[in-house]
């Protein structure tokens, strides 16, 4: 057998040896400009991040803000008002029947005074200018008005009118 088969130890050969303590450095080495590339990469990708959420959560704050306008300035619908009508000549009936007066013309003026009111409570010229969102709340008004002193004006006035009337039908018969 020659010596020629025989594997030759690295000490022999000349090459370099390397141990795995020195494996792991230079791995280190190699490594570094990559993770510290890699490291940036990630601050960036954070930052960036932050201003999207700051900007998203000035988005959702305006947003907010627009569907608020976009409530408050949606009127009631056509049936709404004919609802909030009717209430209202149901409230002033209700208020001159307690009363025993049954006179078309109070009612309508004790209707006038009661739509005022809600008139008034919302700064808006018709009842087709309430907001929307607040229709129950201006049925609620309708339902408990109680203006004593008001109701106590128009039920004289319907009282002397009904006066006059029979006076003059006293004297045409």
């Amino acid at each position: 057998m020659s010596n020629n088969n025989l594997p030759m130890k690295p000490e022999e050969t000349g090459a370099l040896v390397v141990t795995p303590e020195a494996l792991g450095g230079i791995i280190t080495e190699l490594m570094r400009p990559v993770m510290q590339t890699i490291g940036k990469m990630l601050e960036n990708n954070t930052a960036a991040l932050e201003q999207l959420s700051a900007a998203q959560s000035v988005q959702n704050d305006r947003l907010e803000a627009l569907e608020k306008q976009i409530r408050l300035q949606t009127p009631v619908s056509g049936k709404q008002v004919s609802y909030l009508n009717d209430a209202i000549r149901a409230r002033a009936r209700e208020l001159l029947d307690k009363r025993d007066v049954d006179d078309g013309k109070a009612t309508v003026k004790l209707g006038n005074h009661i739509r005022k009111a809600v008139l008034s409570r919302y700064g808006v010229s018709t009842l087709r200018e309430v907001p929307k969102h607040e229709y129950n709340v201006a049925l609620q008004q309708i339902g408990m008005w109680n203006d004593m002193l008001t109701v106590r004006d128009v039920v004289k006035e319907a009282r002397s009118r009904a006066e006059s009337a029979e006076q003059s039908a006293g004297m045409d018969g």
